[in-house]
């Protein structure tokens, strides 16, 4: 049953006021694409509760806003999480009740808290909600099932645009260094590649816990950890492992493919203060090169644990017209904030305040053309929030500080 969404006063998105310097052309931002005719800027923000999350756009252009409940806080690392969904037809004007798509599946080998103290027995856990993945080709969508540190076996797929949901058994593999990877809800969602010789390619960023059969050793061992990806070459039934991000300490990451088939992997780092760290792949997925600190995209406070952001690509075919966005402030998660680049990520021109107070996490997604859904760029925060906006509301103020 449909119900209309409980719109709370903050119906309008806080208003802009910061752009950053960029290199002007005529009054226009290089490479800024043009606004489709009646293309006025938009944006709403309502109430919305958040717990584990993520979120993506089906084909068929339905909203689907996954949530992760019943996990302990006493044990949050072995009581698992029951997937559920909130789904919108109409672009998100108005979502249907949630309903579960799955039960949690047992991981065997995951560690727990117990296992951290060095209980023997504490070699299991409950699944939680993981991220997710559209297949292009099939329309196919995979949502894992991940335990705290590693991946079970196991996913939910839909193949009918999230109406209903299969738990499923895939084939996955171990990275070099012996490590099964997980790509749990806070990495965000995989993508379909469109170019090149890996196009039709599954790709999922992930993040490598290791140690994590009962060794671990609380922040301590985050530097050993590192950020990598999953690939499905037979739709979704098998996931190989890429080759570690290049710098440890990494993960929470996300990933888009550009224009010429490069692959641009932003992540977060738990282990060290400074900016988001930047690899790009030239084979699919694989292998990274070019790691390096990215010189405008903070990553987040607390400055040396940084904090999960999201990232997405825009579907314009003849540009790379990516959205990042983050907390805004130094000192806390506070003051949600999407910047903007036009060149792939090598500059990030524009920035725009979603929404001023808590926000902490973030989750992306992009509307689908010729659908509801088309123009228009939503927004889940770890601190009960969600937007949905377009692309002339984030350059609005920037047209008017330009005049």
């Amino acid at each position: 049953m449909r119900t209309a969404r409980r719109w709370s006063t903050r119906t309008l998105c806080a208003a802009a006021g910061l752009v950053a310097a960029i290199a002007l052309h005529g009054y226009a931002f290089a490479g800024e694409p043009e606004k489709p005719p009646g293309d006025k800027p938009f944006c709403q923000v309502w109430d919305e509760e958040i717990p584990l999350c993520t979120l993506t756009v089906a084909k068929d252009g339905s909203v689907l806003l996954f949530k992760g409940k019943g996990r302990s806080r006493r044990s949050p690392a072995d009581s698992g999480s029951t997937p559920w969904l909130k789904r919108s037809e109409d672009g998100g004007k108005t979502w249907s009740e949630e309903y579960k798509v799955g039960d949690p599946v047992r991981v065997e080998g995951n560690m727990s808290d117990a296992g951290r103290k060095g209980d023997p027995k504490a070699t299991f856990g409950m699944s939680h909600l993981g991220s997710v993945v559209v297949d292009e080709v099939s329309g196919d969508i995979t949502v894992f099932a991940v335990g705290g540190k590693k991946s079970s076996e196991y996913v939910y797929r839909s193949r009918d645009h999230g109406k209903t949901w299969k738990l499923e058994k895939i084939s996955i593999r171990p990275d070099k260094n012996g490590w099964i990877a997980h790509p749990n809800s806070a990495c965000d969602p995989g993508v379909t590649l469109k170019y090149g010789k890996k196009k039709g390619r599954l790709l999922v960023p992930t993040r490598v816990n290791v140690e994590y059969l009962g060794k671990g050793k609380g922040r301590k061992n985050y530097g050993k950890h590192y950020a990598a990806t999953w690939y499905s070459d037979d739709r979704g039934k098998t996931w190989l492992p890429s080759a570690p991000f290049p710098l440890g300490g990494t993960g929470e990451s996300g990933l888009v493919e550009l224009r010429d088939g490069t692959i641009y992997h932003n992540s977060r780092t738990h282990f060290r203060g400074g900016n988001r760290r930047i690899a790009y792949s030239h084979d699919g997925g694989e292998t990274w090169v070019d790691e390096h600190e990215d010189d405008e995209l903070f990553d987040g406070p607390p400055d040396v644990y940084g904090c999960k952001a999201a990232l997405i690509r825009l579907p314009y075919d003849d540009r790379d017209v990516l959205v990042f966005s983050s907390p805004g402030r130094r000192d806390k998660r506070w003051d949600i904030t999407v910047w903007v680049s036009f060149d792939g990520g090598e500059t990030w021109p524009v920035k725009q305040l979603v929404k001023e107070g808590p926000g902490n996490y973030t989750w992306l997604a992009a509307g689908r053309k010729g659908t509801p859904s088309e123009g228009m760029i939503y927004l889940a925060a770890g601190k009960d929030w969600m937007a949905r906006f377009n692309l002339a509301w984030i350059m609005e103020n920037s047209k008017q500080e330009k005049k």
